[in-house]
């Protein structure tokens, strides 16, 4: 590698300069020997940069995950995320100042080091016909055009080096569907992606030796098999009316049932994700509460937002997280019962109309 080229120009100079003393003459024996000798000591004097990064990573890298079966919707569009694969991570960690890229202020980045190809924008292959891998940032951003170790992804940066050189970055990875798909086997060749300070080479990789290992990855068999679902949910669900005082009295009140019905084709086991729709916000995704779509509007209620409940009303459904609904069988309809309520966000509640939206994606095993 080139750095492991300079560090030994490096250390050879840095001997010379310290003896001040001058080679004498030798013969062929005597050179022969002179030569092994500092061959060793340069040897001895490169393996330590090869031993360790300059930046640390929790959990450590290379971090290989394995991956169970998936089913898929014969209907999920080409370019669509695999519902039941987005997967999250956290690494953190701390670098060592080495001018003049690794340096406060300084980008993480993240680049494709499969030696699959970007099979659509942001979306690489995994070996699996049909199957790509594709990387976020916390902000949604995906990277294009990463492949290789040199990539330049600082658009969709991951975060940077605080002032003391630490970092926490977070990033999540999904699988789409690119195509027809097969059943086959993860290349964990092709399932790479690489996280480093931008331009910081082996000093700037996070974690691992800085040959190429620091990096998530990902194999395993997937059994992939196309499922066909119906679903059946209620376009509206109208909540009674309430007032304010009894609002902010019992801080939550007016839950009213619904239920979604799914009927697939053959059996599977079932999750099942809950999030807000477009232009309604999520106020507490453990709470599973979604803010209101309408409160810019004339006359919108204020203080208050609409929480996703158990069937029994005693338990709130979290969102943006995976549901287990356990497993359906095949042709018979399985039935699973919410409700929703009014929900105080704290302070007075202010009296007017309430409207909020959600979304839920159903995945299957």
């Amino acid at each position: 590698m080139p750095l492991v080229v300079i560090g030994l120009v490096r250390a050879s100079r840095e001997l010379r300069e310290a003896s001040h003393i001058p080679a004498p003459a030798m013969n062929r024996s005597q050179f022969f020997h002179f030569l092994r000798r500092w061959l060793v000591i340069l040897a001895c004097f490169a393996a330590p940069h090869l031993a360790h990064a300059k930046c640390t990573a929790t959990p450590s890298l290379p971090y290989d995950q394995t991956l169970d079966s998936m089913a898929i919707a014969v209907n999920l569009a080409e370019g669509s995320t695999i519902p039941g694969t987005v997967r999250s991570y956290q690494f953190s960690g701390s670098c060592a100042n080495v001018l003049p890229w690794v340096v406060p202020g300084a980008p993480i980045v993240s680049c494709y080091y499969g030696s699959g190809t970007e099979v659509l924008s942001g979306v690489y292959s995994t070996g699996v016909p049909g199957v790509g891998i594709r990387l976020r940032n916390a902000a949604g951003q995906p990277m294009t055009n990463a492949s290789g170790v040199w990539c330049d992804t600082r658009s969709a940066n991951l975060g940077h080096l605080n002032a003391d050189l630490t970092y926490s970055v977070s990033v999540t990875i999904e699988f789409v569907k690119t195509g027809p798909i097969s059943t086959g086997n993860l290349d964990p060749a092709q399932t790479r992606f690489g996280f480093g300070v931008y331009n910081g080479s082996v000093e700037g990789a996070l974690g691992g030796t800085g040959n190429r290992d620091n990096y998530i990855g990902f194999s395993g068999t997937i059994a992939t098999r196309e499922i066909a679902c119906n679903v059946f949910a209620p376009p509206t669900v109208s909540l009674p009316a309430i007032s304010a005082r009894t609002l902010a009295t019992q801080g939550a009140g007016g839950n009213t049932p619904f239920a979604i019905q799914l009927t697939c084709n053959s059996a599977a086991i079932v999750g099942m994700t809950l999030d807000a729709a477009a232009g309604t916000p999520v106020m507490s995704p453990a709470s599973g509460i979604l803010g209101l779509s309408n409160a810019a509007d004339p006359g919108a209620a204020g203080g208050m937002g609409v929480q996703i409940m158990n069937a029994s009303g005693t338990a709130p459904v979290p969102l943006q997280v995976r549901n287990a609904m356990g497993s359906i069988q095949a042709n018979v309809p399985a039935t699973y019962r919410f409700g929703a309520r009014y929900a105080s966000l704290g302070g007075t509640p202010s009296p007017g109309n309430v409207s909020s939206s959600m979304v839920f994606t159903l995945d299957y095993q």
